[in-house]
C-alpha cells in the first residue's frame, strides 16, 4: 500500500511539474523529492495514525529537499516545491466536506473541514519551518565569496 502511494506520488508530483512547464530534470528531481517525502510521512499516516504529524514531516522533507535542489539546481526552490508539496495538499478531504454541508450533514462538514484546515497549517509550518533553518544552512556552508 505505501509503496504504491510513494509511486502514484512521483507521478503525481512530475505531473504536476509538467503541468508548471517545468523542464529538464528539474521536473525529475521534483518527482524524487515527492517522492521521497511521501514515503517518508506515509507510515506516520498509517502506523501511527497520526495524519497531521505525516503530513508536517511530508512538508518539512518537501522543503528543505526543495532548498537543497535549488541551491545544486542554481534555480528557484519554488520549481522543485509547488509540485512536491501537491501531494499533500488535503484536496479529498474539502471536497467531503462540503458534500457534507449540501447533504446537510454538518458535523461531518465540520470535522473534514477542520481537519483539511488543520493539514493545511501543518503543510504552512513545514515549509516554513524548513526553509527557515535550511536556507541560512546552505548560505554558510556556500561557497566563499570570490575576491578580485
Amino acid at each position: 500500500m505505501i509503496v504504491r502511494g510513494v509511486v502514484l506520488s512521483g507521478i503525481t508530483a512530475v505531473a504536476f511539474g509538467l503541468l508548471y512547464q517545468v523542464s529538464g530534470w528539474s521536473v525529475a528531481i521534483a518527482g524524487l523529492i515527492g517522492m521521497i517525502s511521501w514515503g517518508i510521512a506515509a507510515p506516520l499516516d498509517h502506523l501511527a495514525n497520526a495524519r497531521l504529524l505525516g503530513t508536517f514531516v511530508g512538508a518539512f522533507c518537501v522543503g528543505a529537499a526543495a532548498e537543497v535542489a535549488a541551491k545544486v539546481k542554481q534555480e528557484p526552490s519554488l520549481v522543485f516545491l509547488v509540485p512536491a508539496i501537491i501531494v499533500f495538499v488535503p484536496g479529498e478531504l474539502a471536497y467531503k466536506s462540503m458534500v457534507a454541508f449540501l447533504r446537510n450533514h454538518f458535523v461531518a462538514g465540520l470535522e473534514a473541514g477542520l481537519t483539511a484546515f488543520l493539514e493545511a497549517g501543518a503543510i504552512a509550518v513545514g515549509l516554513a519551518l524548513a526553509t527557515a533553518l535550511v536556507r541560512p544552512l546552505l548560505r554558510r556552508h556556500g561557497s566563499p565569496p570570490r575576491h578580485s
